[in-house]
């Protein structure tokens, strides 16, 4: 049985567990997360983030590279789900409301590591 979204409750789910999940699969993006959900501000530069992706995210190799996924593949993916917004031209990053997914991701990083 579903329950019908309230858009009063922000911790209501516009994504399905199954989209949220596919989100959250790849590790800059939930990086990505990690690093909105400990800011004051809802704001970041394409700079920062590469900085925060390279020094956080184990895979990634070098600040070319962290710059690489999120331009071409996790800012558009996140974007598509309207979890954040991201202005090309000026390379500005606005987090949306990702309480749904940080939820998500401290689910599963406690699940993680207990196991």
């Amino acid at each position: 049985m579903s329950v019908p979204p309230n858009s009063d409750d922000p911790l209501t789910p516009e994504l399905s567990l199954s989209t949220a999940s596919k989100l959250l699969t790849k590790p800059t993006r939930r990086a990505v997360i990690q690093h909105f959900s400990t800011r004051k501000t809802p704001t970041a530069e394409l700079s920062e983030l590469v900085d925060y992706i390279h020094e956080t995210v184990e895979t990634v190799t070098s600040p070319e590279q962290a710059r690489t996924m999120l331009v071409h593949m996790d800012l558009p993916k996140l974007a598509e789900h309207e979890v954040i917004d991201y202005d090309e031209r000026s390379e500005t990053v606005r987090y949306q409301d990702g309480k749904y997914l940080e939820r998500l991701l401290e689910i599963s990083d406690s699940y993680e590591s207990s196991s």
